[in-house]
């Protein structure tokens, strides 16, 4: 065995721990990257779902129209899917009234 400079192996341990931690700063890196990218995909997809949402409702409502067209006049069976959705409409409007209301005025509990 070749005995070594003490001096030469703390520097050789020092060059070593060094690498070391730069190679570990590459690997988090790759790995945030790829989370990065996973979560942009994953954002956009879900942005695209909620873009096409409305499409989707009002394509379900002209289905139900054209449905009920089979049986009632064309006019008739869009006013029914219109006042259905008015009625709904004007529901979830009072509902959220209501809500709001008796947030700004308190429900009694304390909180403010």
């Amino acid at each position: 065995m070749t005995s070594r400079n003490p001096i030469e192996a703390v520097r050789d341990i020092a060059e070593r721990a060094v690498r070391l931690a730069r190679l570990e700063l590459e690997l988090k890196t790759v790995e945030l990257k790829g989370k990065a990218a996973r979560l942009g995909i994953g954002a956009g997809l879900g942005l695209l779902a909620v873009l096409l949402a409305p499409l989707l409702v009002v394509l379900l409502l002209a289905t139900v129209a054209a449905a009920l067209a089979t049986v009632l006049q064309v006019w008739l069976a869009i006013l029914v899917v219109t006042g259905i959705l008015f009625v709904l409409v004007g529901g979830l409007a009072g509902a959220a009234a209501a809500l709001t209301r008796s947030a700004v005025k308190g429900d009694g509990n304390g909180a403010s």
